[in-house]
């Protein structure tokens, strides 16, 4: 009995040992590459399924997801059909599609099938899977806006998979390729390609072809059928980007044949963008036909409330007043009341209405918090308008709020900010004219009354900025109400006011910019003093006292009181400002705007005050000019003005010679070319000829133009000549006293300076600005970084390197510490050209994690030689013009 149950014992032993030696010579065999055998297949094509593909593919679906939910649509312009990131955003994504990249790479190294250790020695593919892994891989690097990469492994797939489906998929990617490229007759061509096939497939034309290794003759590849709706959109997409709308439609309404039922947010987009496309085109009906199924479809409320705007302009003006109107009270649109208030402005503008329109302009950048674009269209809207009235003080101030809010590439955005530019100093001349004509008024009355004036006038103030305050707060409290609304009906994650964390920092962040105020017509101004002396009875043209840096609870009669100009010496400062402003104003009008009448009336008022000043001889010149053409009899009067006042000035001897500037410019070019010839000879050292001369125009050709430069001059001949430096002293001090604020009285008080600290060593003028830094655009690079001096290098290393790991685990780059100064220098390299350090520095300076306040450190390129002599000076300034002017 005993010897049985050994012999059972022993004989479940052996099964168990054989059991197991199956299972590992099983696994021996499954993990074998070289056999193509039904096991092997199974193994290596789960391996790369769900390994590689299949995980790799979720991690850029999900990459791609948060960004196409967190990024802004643009609903101002045509929709783009496949958003994709920009060179900016797409560091962002560097964590998810390197990862991809390395799993299928992995997935083909270990699972191919024969190995594929030369991919293009191989004949044939065993693994069914390796395929889309390769795809993939191009699918991560055009992500990555790596084209160059991923045209290679579109390729590789079209040419080595040449009877799979996956030739289709390398086929429509290398499309998008190109077209990311701006290769556009590539990208037609491989378009061609396949509508070609999909004809073929569809006519039952296609010929059969013989498998590699094999005689047997088999069906071809079909396309398929997942890939045709984004295929259209691609076909739909390139004619776009050629400008043929049309074309682009007949695309679009195909694609929605072969769209996914599943896929109601990408039907949503092409039924959004072909809405945008119909009304183009002037088709109406169309147009919303097409917005109507975005709003009945699925798609964020975002994109329902601009279709339904977008349908509601499409009807009768009666009836689209009404509509927008009833959108306004509904609570779910306060997030939108910017854009349907500018939508009503337009409407009232149309109807002929533009005060009214003017009201709704106002309202819809009251309301647009978050939307900066739609501010930006009404501050723009509103300059236009003012700028139209010839209102050119209130068109600057819009295009210029417009310009502060709108992006870069806001369409003319340069032009906007360029024509706040352009007006910015005639708002300086006619604000500075109503501000001193108001406190000089206002210094004008009895004490009594000034004090009556006064009182009243904060009393004002305080009201408007109560009023202020409650608006503002109404208007928070509406929209934290409709972010109750969304939280309760479950809503927009991804609307702005159900973050708690990015409305305070976007309302911190507008209130930086703005601060607390009214969107009213003149919001910048703060002039209250004199807005209020305007309702005075007693003020005619007073209108600015600048009120920006009171607060409302210190203001008193006492603090207002020291702007006005109650002293003798004040009024004359006031005068001097005041009548310069308006000849400023008059010479803007006159060159800038054409507009001659404002220009006279603004040269009259610097006569009319009849208060000695230098302007008055410019002024009366500038009438007379403009009185040639229009008014000889005034002309005539500005002509004896000059004579009679100014009788040996250049203009008064102008009219008296018509060739006077003519001979003059003769006379200060031989000046010019004396002088030239003078310095020369200081150069070669020569002082006692330069000295003679140098003494010959100080003293005998007063107005010649090079006269302070000829005091320098004689001022460092004395210094060479003679070791007591105090004989330069009166020469330098003359110059001071008779050219102040010119670049040779700033010289000649920093040789005094010298002089009074007792330095001997006389130190030359240097003419020459050479930079010890060279530009070459065709060597490697190297990134510096220079963190806060109190920083330890070590902890700055630590965060760029773990940045690194991140975001550029591709590219192997190097940190190193260097010191510069009392600090650190990071050396990041080496990058293979200026383009690849300009996308590095592109991409740190838009990552905060990791870095943190690093983000914010001062980063540049820099060459090897130029790193050299860099750390040889440590100094910094020299290379920072170097790199703003070539960089």
């Amino acid at each position: 009995m005993k010897s049985t149950n050994c012999d059972e014992k022993y004989m479940r032993n052996i099964l168990k040992i054989g059991g197991v030696s199956l299972v590992i010579l099983f696994a021996v065999v499954a993990c074998s590459t070289e056999k193509n055998t039904t096991i092997s297949r199974n193994y290596h094509s789960l391996n790369a399924h769900y390994n590689g593909y299949f995980n790799a593919k979720e991690l850029i679906k999900q990459s791609i997801e948060t960004y196409q939910t967190s990024r802004e649509e643009d609903y101002y312009s045509l929709l783009p059909l496949n958003p994709v990131p920009n060179e900016k955003e797409v560091p962002g994504m560097y964590p998810a599609i390197d990862t991809a990249i390395v799993k299928c790479t992995k997935v083909i190294r270990d699972h191919s099938m024969p190995s594929n250790d030369r991919p293009s020695k191989k004949k044939v593919e065993h693994n069914r899977w390796i395929d889309e892994n390769w795809t993939l891989i191009g699918e991560a690097l055009y992500y990555r806006r790596d084209y160059e990469g991923a045209m290679k492994n579109f390729k590789f797939v079209r040419k080595f998979y040449s009877n799979d489906p996956s030739l289709f998929v390398g086929e429509l990617w290398m499309a998008k390729t190109n077209m990311a490229k701006g290769k556009l007759t590539d990208a037609k061509f491989n378009l061609d390609n396949l509508d070609q096939a999909i004809a073929e497939q569809e006519s039952g034309d296609q010929e059969k072809i013989k498998k590699k290794g094999s005689k047997k003759e088999m069906k071809p590849a079909q396309f398929p059928k997942k890939i045709r709706f984004d295929f259209e959109k691609t076909k739909a997409e390139l004619a776009l980007m050629k400008g043929n709308s049309k074309e682009a439609i007949q695309y679009l309404e195909e694609s929605l044949k072969h769209a996914r039922i599943s896929d109601k947010e990408g039907k949503a987009r092409v039924h959004f963008i072909l809405g945008q496309l119909h009304e183009e085109q002037g088709n109406k009906a169309g147009a919303a036909e097409h917005f109507s199924k975005v709003i009945r479809g699925t798609s964020s409320y975002e994109m329902a409330f601009n279709a339904r705007l977008k349908r509601t302009f499409l009807g009768d003006g009666d009836k689209v007043k009404k509509d927008l109107l009833k959108m306004l009270r509904d609570q779910k649109n306060a997030e939108f009341k910017d854009q349907i208030y500018y939508a009503l402005a337009d409407l009232e503008i149309r109807d002929g209405d533009i005060a009214q329109g003017k009201v709704y302009l106002t309202e819809s950048a009251f309301y647009s918090v978050n939307n900066t674009r739609q501010k930006g269209m009404a501050y723009e809207r509103l300059a236009d308008m003012s700028f139209a009235e010839k209102n050119y003080v209130g068109a600057q101030k819009y295009y210029d709020s417009c310009g502060r809010v709108i992006a870069d590439t806001y369409p003319n955005a340069e032009a906007i900010r360029n024509k706040a530019i352009k007006l910015s100093d005639l708002v300086v001349a006619v604000e500075t004219a109503q501000y001193e004509d108001s406190v000089q008024r206002i210094a004008a009355m009895s004490e009594n009354d000034r004090e009556s004036f006064l009182k009243k006038l904060i009393k004002k103030i305080e009201k408007e900025e109560k009023a202020r305050r409650e608006r503002e707060a109404e208007r928070l409290l509406e929209l934290q109400q409709n972010e109750n609304l969304f939280v309760q009906t479950g809503t927009g994650s991804k609307w702005y006011w159900n973050n708690a964390k990015v409305r305070s920092q976007g309302y911190d962040e507008y209130k930086r910019m703005w601060g607390e105020r009214e969107n009213e017509d003149d919001w910048r101004r703060s002039d209250k003093v004199a807005a209020f002396a305007a309702d005075n009875p007693d003020f005619e043209e007073s209108d600015s006292l600048d009120l920006a840096v009171i607060e409302e609870d210190t203001l008193s009669v006492e603090l207002l009181m020291k702007d006005i100009p109650l002293t003798d010496s004040a009024l004359a400062v006031s005068n001097e400002r005041l009548l310069e402003a308006y000849y400023n104003a008059g010479n803007l009008y006159k060159d800038q705007l054409n507009e001659m009448k404002l220009a006279e009336k603004n040269f009259n008022k610097v006569l009319d005050r009849n208060i000695e000043n230098k302007h008055n001889l410019l002024s009366a010149y500038e009438l007379y000019s403009m009185y040639q053409t229009t008014n000889l009899t005034r002309a005539e009067e500005m002509k004896n003005y000059i004579f009679n006042n100014y009788t040996n000035s250049d203009y008064a001897n102008y009219l008296r010679d018509p060739d006077f500037f003519i001979k003059k410019k003769e006379r200060d070019a031989l000046a010019e070319d004396s002088y030239t010839r003078v310095l020369e000879r200081y150069n070669k050292r020569l002082y006692g000829p330069v000295l003679a001369q140098a003494e010959k125009v100080i003293n005998e050709e007063k107005d010649n133009i090079f006269r302070s430069k000829y005091m320098l001059l004689k001022a460092m001949c004395l210094g060479q000549r003679f070791d007591q430096k105090d004989t330069l002293l009166p020469t330098l001090n003359l110059l001071l006293a008779e050219y102040p604020g010119t670049p040779e009285s700033q010289r000649a008080q920093e040789m005094i300076n010298i002089i009074k600290n007792g330095y001997s060593e006389n130190i030359e003028v240097d003419f020459t600005n050479k930079s010890p830094y060279t530009y070459n655009d065709r060597v490697k690079m190297t990134v510096v970084i220079f963190p806060d001096a109190k920083r330890s290098s070590s902890d700055v290393k630590s965060r760029v390197t773990d940045f690194h790991r991140e975001f550029f685990s591709r590219a192997r780059l190097k940190v190193k510490s260097k010191v510069f100064k009392e600090g650190s220098v990071i050396l990041v390299s080496v990058f293979e050209n200026e383009s690849e350090a300009t996308k590095y520095i592109t991409a740190y300076k838009n990552t905060r994690k990791y870095l943190l306040d690093l983000q914010n450190a001062h980063i540049m390129m820099i060459t090897q030689e130029n790193l050299i002599t860099l750390l040889q000076k440590q100094e910094l300034k020299e290379y920072d013009l170097f790199y703003e002017e070539y960089y």
